[in-house]
């Protein structure tokens, strides 16, 4: 994966951005909550704009339109969600729309922004990572690839709860910059409708392991065969040594192969990530798959283990795996510093992300 990484100690960008964080106390079930805004004064350009728009359509196809990810609360840094304070396109919408108001000029062109992810984590800073494309169209019709976008902003202080909203909006003004800056230079030359981009990005959520009911049984050798729900090897065992897991394909002659780097496994219905020699329990919520340590059904069920004496082996011996209660975002390296918790999986990479 490739993203350009940006720390902000200072911005200095001519877009200003006002935001509030705020608890939700709607209702006792949302005391795990944290409710984010955002406020945006206008973008004053030094100048003319690079390009004349006549306005910004957003349009999030995120795996998840529920939350903006988690954060920490408290001395004992509680993870809760975060979520934003209004459906998820008018979140976005009405801010770039206040940011871009005295930039729109009625006989300009239209820019479609299609958010693939926008996400926020915390380790030793407040994180945000945003993942979007920019398209624009001369007749407000068909649309051109103006912008491939993909960047993880830093802002470092002692509590980085409060600078999510900042984090946030400084994300989506970088994007602005950068659209601006390319002043038409395509990205792409297909032309394409709104409806066919949308249909383009959706196509990804169409794959058998969002289809399908029932997780087939087995070892799934890549992301790619979990993607198609088709696990390659369906006879193999697990061993645990020393808190590391190998997982073994049991051959024909009942000898084991072992199985080096398995992308994960499926087994009696549940899910598992394989990373760093570890099983790490994942759960379908929208179109994402996140950790299950997340979700608060799960926390319910079972707070401290993740796998309850499945049966391997001849004999059907069973044994109680313990899973960690955190896991790096090891699909982030540039990030490992940081030390960003993983929360999801990638929907393009397969790996661990924030």
């Amino acid at each position: 994966m490739k993203y350009l990484l940006t720390v902000l100690l200072v911005f200095t960008q001519a877009v200003i951005c006002f935001a509030q964080l705020s608890d939700t106390t709607v209702s006792p079930k949302d005391k795990k909550i944290k409710t984010i805004r955002l406020h945006a004064k206008q973008y004053r350009a030094k100048g003319e704009t690079l390009i004349r728009l006549s306005g910004v359509k957003v349009i999030p196809m995120c795996a998840d339109t529920s939350q903006l990810g988690f954060v920490q609360k408290g001395i004992a840094n509680e993870v809760i969600h975060a979520v934003p304070d209004r459906p998820y396109a008018s979140f976005l919408q009405d801010f770039v729309n206040d940011m871009l108001r005295d930039v729109y000029k009625e006989s300009g062109m239209q820019m479609l922004w299609i958010i693939k992810d926008l996400r926020i984590n915390e380790g030793r800073a407040a994180l945000v990572r945003l993942k979007a494309d920019a398209y624009l169209s001369t007749d407000k019709q068909h649309y051109r690839l103006l912008k491939v976008f993909d960047t993880v902003l830093v802002k470092y202080a002692i509590d980085g709860t409060g600078l999510h909203d900042d984090n946030i909006a400084h994300a989506m003004q970088v994007f602005y910059l950068y659209c601006d800056l390319t002043a038409g230079t395509y990205a792409g030359d297909t032309a394409l409708t709104e409806a066919a981009i949308i249909a383009q990005e959706q196509e990804k959520f169409r794959t058998p392991i969002y289809m399908d009911t029932v997780y087939k049984e087995g070892v799934y050798l890549s992301y790619k065969e979990f993607l198609a729900n088709a696990p390659s090897v369906t006879d193999f065992d697990v061993t645990v040594k020393k808190k590391k897991v190998t997982i073994y394909a049991r051959e024909a002659d009942s000898s084991c192969r072992e199985i080096a780097s398995p992308w994960g496994i499926s087994k009696k219905g549940e899910l598992y990530k394989y990373d760093l020699k570890m099983l790490v329990p994942i759960e379908r919520k929208a179109n994402s798959f996140i950790l299950s340590n997340f979700l608060d059904d799960i926390r319910k069920r079972n707070t401290l283990f993740a796998w309850n004496a499945i049966a391997f082996g001849a004999g059907g011996a069973g044994f109680l795996y313990w899973t960690p209660w955190v896991h790096p975002a090891t699909g982030m390296p540039q990030l490992a510093e940081l030390k960003p918790l993983a929360t999801t999986v990638d929907a393009e990479s397969g790996e661990l992300v924030f």
